[in-house]
């Protein structure tokens, strides 16, 4: 499971890999905190659902990333694990603290813009762009 950014014009874009689709949503999950409070530790106090309404799993996946951008925006969830089920995925993590976490950026939203998702027998592999 990794990541790494990726230079692009503007706002913020990433790749992500992960031997597993169960990795490549913990890697979205890392990412995502990376880029909202860096470093500062995010530990398991609450968890959010994530119904998966579509059998499509880039359109899953793509729906999933957008929902933690959407939980830290309306209520400044900050994520620390995810764990896919069957209907759906359930975030871990905890509500932002001023005292505790460095704020880093505040992503606007996940764009279709350069969305790739691949999946195949060696593992998975996305690439989003974060508008900031």
């Amino acid at each position: 499971m990794s990541f790494r950014l990726l230079p692009h014009t503007a706002d913020l874009r990433a790749a992500l890999d992960g031997g597993s689709l169960d990795e490549l949503y913990s890697a979205a999950t890392a990412l995502f905190r990376e880029i909202v409070v860096g470093q500062s530790s995010v530990v398991s106090r609450e968890e959010r659902f994530v119904p998966c309404p579509t059998s499509d799993q880039a359109e899953e996946f793509f729906r999933f990333v957008r929902e933690l951008v959407y939980l830290y925006d309306a209520e400044s969830f900050v994520p620390c694990g995810a764990r896919r089920v069957g209907n759906g995925t359930v975030v871990d993590g905890e509500r932002f603290d001023q005292v505790r976490h460095e704020s880093h950026h505040h992503p606007k939203a996940l764009t279709r813009h350069a969305f790739v998702f691949e999946q195949d027998v060696h593992g998975c592999r996305a690439e989003l762009v974060f508008d900031l």
